[in-house]
């Protein structure tokens, strides 16, 4: 396998976290310290570096504190570390800022939230600190994660939707005020406003409140109703689809029939791949019984509609925590959905992302990048897969290819400990990339596909 597993989070593409939810300064430079996710021993944050409004713009800068944060990976920057003293020093795009604005990077640190920081400067000179998001416990096994880190339009942070937030739009009517500006066209106006009123409301922690809390009913159907397995694997349960994790249901099948719709195949249901899955030693059992085809269908739709758009040429695994982690984290859905679309472009098969978008299949795609592949225990008991995969490792450690660890940065995880899925690292690209293009066409899992 290539060394992009273990590249440099700086260069990588990044889940950039919107401006709506920083706590903006005009009397100085600031600096705005912000929970995304944590687990046990580390965290995810962003920092808001903004500029002086009053004063003159910056060209080049250097962010450095003493003590914690300790920062493991940085990304929108070039981190290095001097004695007791953290550097994060820009990178080409993000050098020039002008007065008012700002840019933002983001850290792996170690320990816990919130941290201390001390002495902290922008070249040289010392800046205001502020510290946002301390909560969640840190527990990590399956119930870490800032279970509230988006809520947008939460315009005042407190988890709701209401009259408050209503207030501080309006006081920012007609203004480029990067709180209130939701759809990011530079101006608070009636299309900020609506999109406001549209998430009126309690925020829901478990997801983006597509789902009801009556799955075997409505619209889609929870892969829980054809059976529920708990047992070495968390994030089985709904309460743990934390992190912009969501539960998988058949609305996976969209995606994945689309997907066959765009390369000339015709639909599928979940029977069907789930009888291919069984012939082709996909599974635990050589047979099934209950409702196993159902189940194990949909589990191996949902991955092949994650991963089989994207080239041959193009694969990298990276790709795959890097869009999985945008689509799950990015608060802002008009930024979420243009970052994530820029991914498909870059590397999926060419036209897909002209056809997702003229076929209105955008949204349904990026809803099946959030599901949650250890959801309801079918990954561990009914798809645990025994077939060889280049004789280095098995079905089901290549499944892992779309669990992320826990701060979702890096794929072929178990996030529950943040353990690498060992023998799957040794699996080549062309090998991996096959194996889940296999589930689109119904192919063989080893051999040439798409």
């Amino acid at each position: 396998m290539r060394s992009g597993l273990n590249r440099s989070m700086s260069s990588a593409v990044v889940a950039i976290a919107p401006l709506l939810c920083s706590s903006l300064l005009y009397a100085q430079h600031s600096v705005d310290f912000q929970l995304q996710d944590e687990w046990r021993g580390g965290y995810n944050a962003d920092i808001v570096l903004e500029v002086d409004s009053k004063g003159p713009a910056l060209n080049g800068w250097e962010l450095s504190w003493l003590g914690n944060p300790q920062v493991e990976f940085a990304w929108n920057c070039v981190l290095s570390v001097d004695g007791d003293r953290t550097i994060l020093e820009n990178v080409d795009y993000n050098q020039y800022i002008q007065p008012g604005d700002s840019v933002v990077l983001g850290f792996t640190g170690v320990g816990s939230w919130p941290p201390s920081p001390d002495d902290v400067r922008i070249n040289g000179v010392l800046v205001e600190v502020i510290i946002d998001g301390a909560g969640g416990d840190g527990d990590g096994g399956g119930d870490g994660g800032d279970q509230q880190a988006c809520c947008f339009g939460d315009l005042d942070g407190d988890q709701m939707v209401n009259g408050a937030d209503l207030a501080l739009l309006l006081a920012a009517w007609n203004s480029a005020d990067a709180l209130a500006d939701l759809d990011l066209s530079g101006l608070v106006d009636g299309a900020d406003l609506a999109r406001l009123l549209g998430r009126w409301g309690s925020c829901d922690a478990h997801g983006d409140g597509a789902h009801d809390d009556m799955p075997c009913m409505g619209e889609f159907i929870d892969i829980t109703c054809w059976g529920d397995f708990h047992d070495s694997n968390d994030n089985s349960s709904h309460e743990q689809m934390v992190g912009g994790r969501t539960v998988i249901t058949t609305e996976a099948m969209l995606a994945y029939n689309d997907l066959r719709a765009f390369i000339g195949l015709p639909p599928l249901d979940v029977e069907d791949i789930g009888s291919w899955a069984f012939a082709e030693g996909l599974t635990n059992n050589t047979q099934w019984w209950g409702d196993d085809l159902k189940g194990v269908g949909l589990y191996y739709g949902m991955q092949g509609a994650k991963v089989g758009w994207i080239t041959d040429e193009a694969y990298d695994p990276q790709i795959i925590a890097d869009i999985q982690r945008t689509a799950r984290t990015v608060c802002n859905p008009i930024e979420m959905e243009a970052l994530v679309m820029n991914m498909v472009r870059e590397f999926g098969i060419e036209g897909y992302a002209d056809h997702l978008e003229a076929n209105g299949m955008v949204q349904i795609f990026i809803n099946t990048l959030k599901m949650e592949p250890h959801y309801g225990g079918w990954m561990h008991g009914r798809c645990h897969g025994f077939r060889p995969i280049e004789d280095v490792a098995i079905a089901h450690d290549v499944n892992h290819l779309t669990v992320l660890s826990w701060d979702q940065m890096q794929p072929f995880m178990n996030d529950t400990f943040d353990w690498p899925q060992w023998p799957a690292l040794d699996v080549s690209d062309s090998g991996v990339i096959e194996y889940f293009q296999s589930m689109v066409v119904l192919g063989d899992p080893v051999g040439q596909n798409m």
